[in-house]
């Protein structure tokens, strides 16, 4: 995926999977992956909220942040531990 082509927003670091890695989330495009791809609960309305949130940001012009605060949700939702964010520029 190409920089310039990404939907950046300040990053949020999650633990996922087994081995609870850190995990740095900073565009939708990488958010929407993880949903897609790794999330333990995939039939819940904030899972749900949270694709389409990533989807409406990708296919429009939709506030990444709104994408953003969707997967925070989402993450909290599935008992994925939020280690914290990191300020934008």
């Amino acid at each position: 995926m190409e920089r310039d082509n990404l939907h950046i927003f300040n990053p949020v670091i999650i633990s996922i999977g087994d081995a609870n890695a850190d995990l740095i989330i900073n565009s939708v495009e990488e958010a929407a992956e993880e949903l897609l791809s790794e999330w333990p609960i995939d039939d819940s309305d904030r899972y749900y909220e949270a694709v389409k949130a990533c989807l409406d940001c990708i296919t429009s012009d939709a506030n990444p942040d709104v994408a953003r605060t969707a997967f925070v949700q989402a993450a909290e939702e599935a008992g994925l531990a939020i280690k914290g964010t990191i300020s934008g520029p």
